[in-house]
């Protein structure tokens, strides 16, 4: 009743002039966007004055299997009639198709308004050589016709989003953010004033960072409306020319402004075109009526009438602004309607905001019959966008910290700051892929492990969820890592597991050299030299042949063993210069020679020992490899709670038992070859088991650098940490204190990784090959264990020889004998000047007459005159007999002086003889004149 009620009203309003009746078909999702633009269309058309009116009927499609649409559709034939079906649907009716082709009735197929501007946008991303790209829309209808396009396909990965949507879960601001991997590059498909309402959200939730991947497309003539430029400074823009339209369509410039869209306009002219060729052709298109009583079903339609039985569609001219778009050949022919369909050809243009160089902006220009022409020579793909995941693992990647409180430093955006091996790495990859990056740490872990459930966190997590493209970190091969991630070639061939340990800080003594023997040692030899010093002089006294008792047989002068010549013989014969003169008498010398075999075997023994000593003690660490470790007890180790080196103490202790439980019920259960299992001891070490339970009762530290800064508190060398080798040969570089011992074990290498199946895999692996034919890798590795920082580090005792610390006490020694030197100078001095000022007692020398020969007497003081022996006279004991004679020298005998011999005696000055200054001792009085003194 309400269809033909709206007849009636139709009939009665247009009785006065020609009725073109259409039908439009539609979709659900046009319906708002038609019902306002076939309005606007309508007014405009009686604006113009036109002999024919137009009188519309929309029918919406709910494609469902009922039957209801061709319900609908017969209902509208029987009523109001049609005179002509304009299909605006996505997909081909084919009932209603062969229904209208049975009748006679016109049948015009409008593409989908954004297929040019799709179309458009394909092959630019083409020359961009796009990956991923995410399509923001104004409303669900320009949404819907994308996932229409995706039937023919795009050359990139998409994501169409609709930014009308706002509820959880579908708004396109947080599908973006959270999209994995992020896109290359977003396209905003909008009318100019809705542009400036969805960059406004973009531009509050933080998204718009990277111009070159923003693109603006504008889907009406009105883009100078969009009042961002400035902020959207090098993002490329799609916009039309509304002069180039309006002079297509032919119309009025002015219509080509306020209030236009694609749709309307070709509305417009689909209807000005039916109309003109309704009032030229010869016999009036009339609405046709048919009842759905009266017609067969859909299923007992008729084969379609043949194209010369409706031709008045013939008649029809369409403007330059409409053509007829070519059929998908990827689609399937059900999908795709028989009659080629009607799109608007126009031209757009491609650029991008600049305030500088705003007349040279244009980088192409598109048409729906040409395509993309390049006003450049070439378009630039924009740098892609990754977001690579790592974790903080010195020297690989890591966060600049202040030096001395350890703070965060940040760049300007606030960003904490990252560096190391892997962060040198990924910078390297960037420009050689041209891409841009973020790095991303795991909020959850550190690497990757895999809990109860079988998720995983760390850095494998994030790449297995989508929060990361890649990860470039200190991330090992494993096999479980494998089932969920790809692994490309390592960037760093093997790292294992080694120790590190404090270099153990040697007490230092300025009496080092004296602890090579013990005490007693020392005590004894001060013995046996002061044994030896007085057996000497008991020897030297009391002997009848020394020399002190047996003057006749050694006339000349002898050493005379004092008591402190015996001390000074016993004490300088331990020194390579000897004791000097040795005793006279044969029972000393049995004694000296017995004395000097234990100087020389003392000698060397102490010789020998303290090079020994000093050897073994430079030699000496605390241990060797990973089976010392296990074996002792002394020395605490640790690793870092849930690493990768504690989880190999756990696999291995694992398969320690595991293995125990095999044998043991294989030796148990065997029956025939039981002798063959007849052994005393577990054929397999069981260290592991043992490392374990004393890591645990160490307690694992908390992250590496706790367990470097305990190795270098223990200056004993009593505590170790087994970690990565990598990271340990790094902090040694950095810390001199601390040594590496043993070798590597548990070798594997370092790799990136890429999620499975990833696009990137084949790319990034030919770039890491490259590097490595660079010799890229190299580089970082002298650059983060550079070897040269070792030079700073002090020399150790190994390396540098014996130091001052340890025979300092020699130097002390001297420097007390010097001192004791000195002093003893100074009482001599004054013992010297005390001597002076006391009364003389000279010495006199009487010649004798006869012989010439000085005599030996002591007289009183020199102002006697007396030559004969005074009371002074030191009697010569009477078993003495009185040494001979000597003649004076040869000088004082045949002496000439001018041809002429002078006589025996020489007198010089008044012929007095003066004492010369100082005692002799008993053993030269009884030398002969030339050697008892001097003549003065």
């Amino acid at each position: 009743m309400e269809l033909l009620l709206l007849a009636l009203l139709l009939a009665l309003h247009l009785a006065g002039s020609e009725v073109l009746k259409i039908t439009f078909w539609i979709e659900p999702v046009q319906r708002p966007e038609f019902d306002t633009d076939i309005a606007m269309v309508l007014k405009q058309l009686d604006a113009l004055h036109l002999d024919v009116k137009v009188a519309d009927t929309t029918l919406t499609l709910t494609r469902a299997e009922d039957g209801l649409d061709m319900q609908r559709f017969c209902e509208i034939m029987s009523t109001a009639g049609t005179s002509a079906v304009i299909d605006l649907t996505y997909t081909h009716w084919e009932e209603g198709y062969n229904l209208v082709r049975s009748l006679g009735i016109g049948y015009v197929r409008l593409e989908r308004i954004l297929r040019p501007f799709l179309n458009m946008f394909s092959d630019f991303m083409r020359q961009k050589r796009a990956n991923n790209v995410a399509m923001v829309f104004m409303n669900a209808r320009d949404a819907s016709e994308a996932m229409q396009q995706m039937l023919v396909g795009y050359p990139f990965r998409t994501l169409i989003l609709d930014a009308s949507q706002t509820s959880p879960g579908q708004n396109f601001l947080e599908r973006i953010r959270s999209l994995r991997p992020a896109p290359s590059y977003i396209a905003l498909f909008a009318r100019a004033a809705a542009m400036n309402g969805i960059f406004e959200k973009v531009e509050k939730a933080g998204l718009f960072q990277r111009p070159l991947e923003w693109h603006f497309v504008f889907l009406d003539t009105r883009d100078r409306v969009f009042k961002y430029r400035r902020q959207a400074e090098l993002c490329t823009r799609f916009t039309l020319s509304p002069r180039a339209i309006c002079r297509s369509m032919p119309m009025p410039d002015l219509y080509c402004g306020t209030g236009f869209t694609m749709q309307r306009a070709m509305l417009l002219n689909v209807l000005r075109s039916l109309i003109n060729a309704a009032q030229v052709n010869a016999v009036y298109p009339m609405a046709i009526y048919q009842d759905c009583n009266a017609t067969a079903t859909s299923s007992e339609v008729g084969d379609p009438l043949e194209k010369d039985d409706y031709n008045w569609l013939d008649m029809v001219h369409w403007s330059n602004f409409l053509a007829y778009a070519t059929p998908w050949p990827q689609m399937q022919e059900q999908s795709q309607s028989p009659m080629p369909g009607l799109t608007f050809a126009v031209n757009i243009s491609a650029g991008y905001y600049s305030s500088e160089h705003e007349a040279k902006t244009d980088l192409a220009v598109w048409s729906s019959v040409g395509g993309m022409r390049l006003l450049n020579e070439t378009i630039s793909p924009a740098r892609r966008f990754f977001r690579i995941g790592t974790a903080e693992s010195p020297p690989w990647s890591y966060l600049r910290r202040e030096e001395q409180t350890g703070e965060l430093m940040r760049d300007r955006s606030g960003s904490p700051i990252w560096e190391g091996y892997c962060i040198d790495f990924i910078t390297r990859l960037s420009e050689k892929l041209n891409f841009e990056y973020e790095i991303v740490a795991p909020e959850v872990g550190h690497m990757g492990e895999m809990n109860e459930r079988g998720e995983w966190d760390g850095v494998v997590g994030d790449l297995v969820r989508g929060e990361t493209d890649f990860a470039v970190a200190a991330l090992k091969m494993y096999s479980e890592r494998e089932e969920v991630i790809d692994f490309l070639p390592p960037y760093y061939e093997q790292t294992g597991i080694s120790i590190a340990i404090r270099k153990p800080v040697r007490r230092t003594s300025l009496f080092k050299f004296m602890t090579v023997l013990r005490v007693e040692v020392w005590l004894s030899i001060v013995a046996a030299l002061v044994g030896t010093a007085l057996m000497i002089w008991f020897m030297d006294k009391y002997s009848p042949y020394s020399s002190r008792n047996n003057r006749q047989a050694y006339p000349y002068a002898c050493r005379e063993f004092s008591l402190r010549e015996s001390f000074w013989f016993a004490l300088t014969s331990f020194t390579p210069q000897g004791g000097g003169e040795a005793p006279k008498a044969i029972s000393g010398r049995m004694l000296v020679a017995a004395y000097w075999l234990f100087v020389v075997l003392m000698l060397a023994t102490f010789t020998a020992n303290l090079a020994a000593f000093l050897t073994v003690e430079r030699m000496q660490t605390p241990v060797q490899s990973l089976e010392q470790l296990a074996r002792q007890s002394r020395i605490n180790y640790t690793v870092v709670k849930d690493s990768d080196t504690h989880q190999y103490f756990v696999n291995m202790k694992f398969a320690e038992d595991t293995l125990y439980r095999m044998w043991k019920e294989l030796a148990l259960n065997a029956s025939k070859d039981f002798k063959k299992f007849r052994i005393w001891d577990y054929p397999i070490k069981e260290q592991y088991g043992h490392i374990l339970l004393a890591i645990n009762s160490s307690q694992p530290v908390a992250d590496a650098k706790e367990g470097f800064a305990n190795v270098d508190s223990h200056e004993n060398a009593d505590y170790a940490f087994i970690h990565d080798s990598a990271e340990i040969k790094y902090e040694i570089t950095r810390n001199c204190n601390l040594t590496e011992v043993g070798e590597v074990f548990a070798e594997q290498p370092y790799a990136v990784a890429v999620q499975q199946g990833s696009h990137l895999g084949d790319e990034l692996s030919y770039a890491i090959l490259e590097l490595q034919k660079d010799r890229f890798f190299e580089e970082l590795k002298a650059k983060y264990w550079n070897q040269s920082n070792l030079r700073n580090c002090p020399l150790s005792e190994d390396q540098e020889g014996i130091t001052l610390e340890s025979l300092g006490g020699v130097f002390i020694a001297t420097l007390f004998g010097l001192i004791l030197a000195m002093i003893t100078l100074g009482m001599e001095v004054l013992y010297y000047k005390k001597k002076q000022n006391a009364p003389e007692i000279t010495q006199v020398r009487p010649v004798d007459e006869s012989s010439g020969s000085v005599g030996n007497s002591l007289t009183a003081p020199p102002t006697a005159t007396s030559t004969t022996k005074q009371a002074w006279h030191i009697p010569v004991p009477e078993a003495e007999e009185k040494p001979p004679k000597v003649s004076p020298p040869p000088s004082f005998e045949a002496a000439t002086f001018r041809g002429k011999k002078l006589p025996a005696r020489i007198t010089l000055g008044d012929g007095k003889f003066k004492p010369r200054q100082g005692l002799y001792s008993r053993r030269n009085l009884g030398t002969s004149d030339s050697q008892s003194g001097y003549m003065e």
